[in-house]
């Protein structure tokens, strides 16, 4: 649902799908059976999303949302967590953050930092 929203077309959904344009539509019928609700206004061409279409839209966003969140979750399991620290310190703390960031560095490899000094 997702592609087809991006994509406002049943052909370029399915290619961003990675599936067939039939096989698309079929699951899309599917889905609108197993609900018992229509999803998709169709016509010749792809025509929009019915009301209850818009709402189940919003659920498979939030779906693919939290998918994605959890195959960044596993990734960070399996190889340490990485990505981009930023740290923001006024000056008087500033004595402090070599000790701090040689025990984030000891425990997190992996992870590159920035630091912004604040200024009072």
């Amino acid at each position: 649902m997702c592609n087809l929203e991006r994509e406002r077309h049943f052909g370029r959904a399915a290619e961003a799908s990675f599936v067939t344009q039939p096989t698309l539509s079929m699951r899309l019928k599917n889905l609108e059976r197993e609900l018992g609700l229509p999803l998709i206004n169709r016509s010749n061409n792809f025509a929009g999303f019915t009301p209850e279409g818009d709402r189940v839209l919003a659920w498979a966003r939030e779906i693919v949302s939290v998918y994605q969140g959890l195959k960044l979750e596993v990734e960070s399991l399996k190889h340490g967590v990485n990505g981009t620290l930023r740290v923001g310190v006024v000056p008087q703390c500033s004595m402090a953050l070599p000790l701090l960031l040689k025990a984030v560095q000891a425990r997190y490899p992996q992870l590159d930092y920035r630091i912004a000094v604040l200024e009072c």
